[in-house]
């Protein structure tokens, strides 16, 4: 009988062992699986605001933000960057004129030019692209 009781205790420490060490139910494999970050604001006028930012595992990051009003406009930007070098940032504005952006990067295949309502400033890659197809006929 006291082995039975002794072996149900062991179960209950073994089972409670997180709770007991301050963990309560955190657990870590020692992997970094990237961080984030958000916020949001709003209030009873239609103002509005929220962002975030991302950065994962690898160190690739993204990123937003966006502000608003209760007449419709809205202000903001977004942000991409990878871990072979590509970045790219966007600032936008939603208005009574309507949508436009500014995009600035240096991904390749990617001039400067002003299509739509869009401008973009393209710039050097920082990276070079791999030959798809290189040596053959």
């Amino acid at each position: 009988m006291f082995s039975k009781v002794l072996l149900f205790a062991s179960y209950l420490v073994i089972a409670n062992a997180g709770a007991l060490s301050g963990l309560h139910g955190a657990t870590s494999y020692g992997v970094n699986t990237g961080f984030s970050t958000v916020s949001r604001t709003q209030d009873a006028h239609g103002n509005y605001a929220f962002g975030y930012d991302v950065t994962g595992h690898l160190g690739a990051k993204n990123s937003r933000e966006e502000r608003g009003d209760g007449y419709g406009n809205v202000m903001g930007s977004y942000t991409l960057a990878d871990i072979d070098g590509r970045q790219r940032r966007v600032d936008y504005v939603a208005d009574a004129l309507g949508f436009r952006a500014n995009v600035a990067t240096n991904e390749p295949g990617t001039l400067p030019s002003a299509t739509g309502a869009a401008l973009v400033n393209g710039g050097a890659a920082a990276f070079k692209a791999p030959l798809i197809g290189a040596g053959l006929a």
